[in-house]
């Protein structure tokens, strides 16, 4: 569970309104501060050398992000762009030290967020390697559901963060809703029932 930041710390921090689709840093800029989430949604992007970008994180209300700077003291890895109109808090502390001088306590939990991400970030990397596009499609689509339910999730969406091209996303989609796992009448991906979804894909690892 996040740690309430305004009861926990005593740096400068800044309330920021961002409209959906606003760009929030971007990668390779200098790092000025981390963020929470009050409201809303933000994305962490990688962005290619040709411009094509993945969606590697998401970030709703009580996640922290951009904090990675504080421990590597570099510029942002990774662009972060609002996916909802969100409201963040901004804290303007740009080292590991000093946020452990004003918020101990914050500065422990985000060491271990770090480790987490870490830990998550190599589960992913093995599920590309190990398991078919068809698992990674339904893992995916059970997480942003389960997590995000209200946000509207598109095939686009879908296929960066699996690690899957779009196309592969629509046409196996389209045998989800024809089995019933995915609703028919929808235009875009919309899981019946996520139990039945996490039922399907346990099935697969029979076959």
């Amino acid at each position: 569970m996040a740690i309430d930041i305004r009861r926990h710390l005593t740096a400068p921090i800044e309330t920021v309104g961002v409209s959906k689709k606003q760009v929030v840093y971007h990668n390779g800029l200098p790092a000025k501060g981390f963020y929470y989430v009050e409201q809303g949604l933000v994305g962490l992007y990688q962005v290619s050398e040709s411009g094509k970008e993945s969606l590697l994180r998401i970030y709703g209300p009580g996640s922290y992000f951009g904090y990675r700077s504080l421990f590597t003291a570099q510029n942002y890895p990774s662009t972060a762009r609002a996916m909802l109109d969100s409201v963040l808090i901004r804290v303007n502390v740009n080292d590991f030290k000093s946020l452990d001088t004003t918020a101990p306590n914050l500065a422990s939990f985000l060491m271990q967020e770090v480790c987490a991400e870490l830990g998550e970030a190599e589960k992913r990397l093995m599920q590309f390697n190990a398991f078919s596009a068809k698992k990674r499609i339904l893992d995916t689509i059970f997480y942003m559901f389960q997590t995000y339910p209200q946000y509207p999730w598109t095939y686009r969406e879908i296929g960066e963060y699996s690690g899957t091209d779009t196309t592969t996303v629509i046409r196996y989609c389209k045998t989800l809703k024809d089995t019933g796992i995915l609703d028919k009448n929808s235009r875009k991906p919309l899981p019946v029932d996520l139990k039945q979804l996490a039922s399907y894909r346990k099935s697969l690892l029979l076959n």
